[in-house]
């Protein structure tokens, strides 16, 4: 059966950016090479690094980081969020990433890390039902997307995003979403984690031990692998993504390092603001 490497935009947490994600996805865009070609796109707001020992409901209002920063190490964001759900400034992403998703010649999927997993979601409904979102100018005759991958993800609190996630029919997404969870994940929590899995008609858990990380082991690089061949074939769609080998039985695999994830990770119990 004929193959064709898959187009992925690939997107970013909260305070993070696409270089650091570039970084950590190392072992796996190196592992899916003959399979997928991961763009990673940054953010447009700049916000200010959290730290373990700050509050996590502090301001971004404190100069550590500005515009002067290198690039490469300025933290980022898709938007922000208020007490209230709603999510400021997220305009400026829908602007950014029309404009890549173009340079793209459009994309097969689409995956993320923490914020930049719920906003995946969004992309993936979105491209489902593009009138919901018109803000984000989606290729006509574009199709729908064939999977998601959120990594640490959530539902998004936005009131302007609810029909989205209801779906056509309301029964929810009905792209494939595949949902990669941490057991000791302090900063999105499993019910956090659940408001997103409620509400995909297809859906896919993989867990590992760590926290709020990117998995890269041998054995989650090689399932990400075999998980995105199966979207390459000419014969979609097709439910083979469901059956492939899950990580925890292709033998031992330890934990990532915290700094592995793409983000920081602050004291526990505490809220982050892009969240």
């Amino acid at each position: 059966m004929a193959q064709q490497k898959l187009r992925i935009l690939a997107l970013h947490g909260y305070t993070s950016n696409s270089f650091v994600l570039h970084r950590r996805f190392g072992a796996i865009r190196k592992a899916c090479r003959n399979v997928a070609d991961f763009v990673f796109v940054n953010g447009p707001l700049l916000v200010q690094p959290i730290t373990s020992t700050q509050s996590l409901d502090a301001p971004d209002g404190q100069d550590e980081v500005t515009e002067d920063t290198p690039i490469e190490q300025q933290p980022r964001a898709w938007w922000r969020a208020t007490d209230e759900g709603a999510y400021k400034d997220i305009g400026q992403s829908w602007s950014l990433l029309s404009d890549e998703i173009a340079k793209m010649g459009g994309i097969d999927g689409v995956v993320g890390f923490s914020q930049g997993a719920c906003l995946a979601a969004i992309i993936a409904a979105a491209f489902e039902n593009p009138s919901l979102l018109p803000d984000l100018k989606i290729p006509e005759g574009h199709p729908p997307l064939k999977f998601c991958i959120a990594i640490s993800g959530f539902r998004s609190r936005d009131p302007n995003h609810q029909a989205l996630f209801e779906g056509k029919d309301g029964k929810g997404i009905s792209t494939p979403v595949l949902s990669i969870l941490g057991r000791s994940d302090q900063i999105v929590t499993e019910d956090r984690s659940q408001t997103l899995l409620d509400c995909c008609q297809k859906s896919r858990v993989e867990w590992h031990p760590g926290g709020h990380v990117v998995p890269s082991q041998a054995p989650w690089r090689n399932f990400m692998r075999d998980f995105l061949a199966t979207f390459t074939t000419e014969q979609q769609p097709n439910e083979d993504w469901r059956t492939v080998e899950s990580p925890e039985t292709r033998g031992s695999h330890g934990e990532d390092d915290e700094a592995g994830s793409g983000a920081s990770t602050p004291a526990r119990g505490g809220k982050r603001p892009g969240l």
